[in-house]
């Protein structure tokens, strides 16, 4: 008898029907000579602190109690799912089970999850290793084909461990250390810090630009040519210029013609499917992780959890077919008359492929009426779908000009572009368009230079016209989920060589990206502000005080790197681990006084004033209220209002105005969408008020 254990039920019942077995029991599939388990997520972790010593658990942290360093690693059971962890146990040692497969995700967490469960069991009996990329039957046959020894995954379990390890030690003994030296509760986490750091920086940069106006001149010279100067940061320079050059003869200086090429995009990778799809349809990093899953689980994309863009050669087959697939499913994406060879070898690079390839649908999605998936997950199938197509286009070609044009001692120029082979474009905005995401145009519209009219060096023009345009200097933009991953994906690596061996570096890995987020979210140091991630005055604290040793992005992702060569046998787990002890002794050597001269201000973020008794309203993980409390005057604004989140903005506004922006897309108990304004009634309650439109008011019936 052989024991599988997935990672869920929801999987170990896909691989049950694909074993033919149907056999169902408590907590396990019985049949064919094999038992099918699973586990719910990690049943095990690290044990906390107070396991290895009774005076950890005492709730006043003492710097003499630094630092922890366990010498031999506890493991603790997670006590919601203990019945779980007991039942795996007892069927690795029924007598009938010779060998045990490991089923769970094919990554670095899904190791140590089997891993955990097999080490404290104190099983010995042998183990082999499920690797899919897919839960489609094909897939899953093919695995239990090729099973190998789990001990081929020593070094991803051993990355995996190290990584937990790290993370433990630097938030146990950090989180302490800095609680007790500024006499309040922190948070300090390996990659938590560092990202948030990242945050504040930013919202720190935006909030503190100044503009600047600068200048430009440009010169009509006719027959449908533009041209303009360099940017002037003087008036008065610019005036002189302006009048200089008003009526008088111009000539071309120049013509610079160049072929370039835009490639197709690359396939997604977890981080990038992220990225687009809170660009398009403003889903958070961990509801696009959530929907992915579910739609892998119900057998309809690849593995999730891929940081690679790429895949095999050995697929090219799978890939051709799947293109016909989705065109066939999603006939919309390419119009008929649009001639579209799809190019598969763009996709393949096994250099580029470690543990899991692309994420690409499969050929499941034939097999469904697409409409009947929830709205979330068809938006992201769609995606993943037309991702594909997208990247097996050809390339964009086009010739690039540039002009200049001399007059009197000064040169302006003008560029353009003009298509040789128009290549994937020819499809690319009717298919953003199908998405229906709201920026897909916008994204679309970028870098649309025009065509200039045919010119020669020499040509002259007799009289030009001028004309002064006022530009402002633009501050950079708050981060969104999209462009934060981004930044998290190359943090501590602007040099990063496409074609370097280690695949990226930064803070996190794509399957961790998302619950970082998140967990800064729940610690109230950042918040959402529409699709901005904005620092709370909690988090910017935080940030000011603590060195740069713990916030430094760059140090944080070089122990990724560590991490990622780990798996690869280039690097010491030990090695690895003796260094983060050292780094956290420094910490405690250099931090481990009381500091009364920081200033440090943990307090909530005002909104604003309470209607009601006159006092702030702060803002709190589900709601905006007044800070007497629940007996106090009882002042509240919810968080969460008809399925649509109220940012601290509309929450300032309804109590400043008494009447929020108008909000779309609220809910009503019916599912249905209308758009309204809060306004703050005479009882101190929140209301609606709806826009004096036929469309709001059939909405509003």
């Amino acid at each position: 008898m052989k024991l599988v254990i997935a990672e869920k039920p929801s999987v170990a019942q896909t691989i049950a029907a694909v074993l033919g077995i149907s056999n169902t029991k408590s907590g396990y599939i019985e049949g064919n000579e094999y038992l099918v388990s699973w586990c719910f997520g990690h049943l095990i972790g690290l044990a906390p602190p107070n396991f290895y010593d009774a005076k950890y658990a005492d709730k006043q942290w003492k710097f003499e109690d630094l630092p922890i360093m366990p010498s031999q690693w506890k493991f603790v059971v997670n006590q919601a799912t203990k019945s779980q962890y007991e039942l795996l146990k007892s069927l690795m040692f029924r007598n009938d089970v010779t060998e045990i497969i490991c089923a769970t995700d094919a990554g670095r967490e899904g190791e140590c999850i089997f891993r955990y469960v097999y080490n404290l069991a104190n099983c010995h009996k042998p183990v082999k290793r499920l690797w899919t990329s897919s839960l489609e039957a094909v897939a899953i046959k093919q695995g239990f084909a090729e099973l190998k020894d789990d001990s081929c995954y020593d070094n991803l379990f051993a990355a995996g461990l190290a990584r937990a390890k790290a993370d433990w030690l630097v938030g146990m003994n950090g989180s302490r250390l800095f609680s007790i030296r500024y006499k309040t509760n922190i948070s300090i986490g390996r990659v938590q810090t560092p990202t948030l750091a990242m945050i504040v920086d930013r919202n720190y940069k935006v909030t503190n630009f100044i503009k600047e106006k600068y200048y430009q001149i440009g010169l009509n010279c006719g027959n449908g040519l533009i041209v303009g100067s360099e940017r002037i940061d003087d008036e008065s320079m610019a005036n002189n210029l302006l009048t200089l050059c008003n009526g008088k003869p111009a000539v071309v200086t120049d013509v610079k013609k160049e072929i370039k090429t835009t490639n197709p995009p690359k396939l997604y990778d977890l981080t990038t499917l992220q990225r687009e799809a809170n660009r398009q349809f403003g889903y958070t990093a961990q509801q696009t992780l959530d929907y992915t899953q579910a739609l892998y689980e119900a057998k309809l994309v690849t593995y999730p959890r891929t940081d690679s863009q790429y895949i095999t050669d050995d697929m090219e087959q799978t890939a051709i077919n799947m293109v016909q697939v989705v065109r066939q499913c999603f006939p919309t994406f390419i119009s008929s008359d649009v001639n579209f060879v799809p190019n598969v070898q763009r996709c393949i690079n096994n250099a580029k492929v470690s543990d899991h390839h692309a994420i690409i649908p499969t050929a499941e999605i034939q097999k469904i009426n697409l409409a009947e998936l929830p709205t979330c997950q068809r938006n992201i199938l769609a995606l993943v779908s037309a991702k594909l197509l997208l990247a097996t286009g050809e390339p964009h070609k086009y010739e690039a000009v540039k002009i200049v044009v001399t007059c009197q001692n000064h040169d302006f120029h003008a560029n353009g572009k003009t298509i040789i082979d128009i290549g994937f474009k020819a499809f690319e905005k009717q298919i953003m368009s199908q998405l229906k995401g709201k920026n897909a145009d916008k994204d679309n519209e970028k870098n649309n230079d025009k065509a200039l009219p045919e010119v020669n060096i020499g040509e002259s023009y007799p009289m030009v016209s001028s004309f002064k345009v006022e530009r402002y200097t633009a501050p950079p933009k708050q981060y969104t989920e999209d462009t934060l991953l981004s930044a998290m994906e190359i943090a501590g690596n602007s040099d990063y060589d496409e074609d370097s061996e280690i695949e990226k570096k930064g803070l996190g890995t794509p399957a961790t990206r998302a619950g970082i987020i998140e967990n800064l979210i729940k610690k109230e140091y950042i918040k959402r502000d529409g699709k901005k991630l904005l620092p709370t005055e909690k988090g910017k604290s935080l940030i000011a005080v603590v060195p740069e040793e713990v916030k430094s992005p760059k140090m944080t992702a070089d122990w990724e790197t560590t991490l990622q060569n780990i798996e690869k046998e280039s690097a010491s787990d030990i090695d690895f681990i003796d260094s983060i002890n050292n780094f956290v002794l420094q910490l405690i050597q250099k931090y481990g006084t009381v500091d009364t001269a920081s200033g440090f201000d943990f307090s909530r973020e005002a909104v604003g004033k309470c209607p009601k008794c006159g006092k702030k309203v702060m803002e709190f993980p589900k709601s905006y209220s007044c800070e007497s409390g629940k007996n106090g005057c009882g002042f509240v604004i919810w968080k969460n209002m008809c399925g649509k989140s109220i940012t601290s903005t509309q929450a300032t506004k309804l109590l400043s105005k008494g009447k929020s922006d108008l909000i779309k897309g609220l809910k009503n108990k019916a599912g249905k969408e209308f758009d309204a304004y809060l306004v703050l009634k005479s009882d101190y309650s929140i209301g609606f008020d709806f826009p004096k439109t036929k469309k709001a008011y059939s909405k509003r019936r």
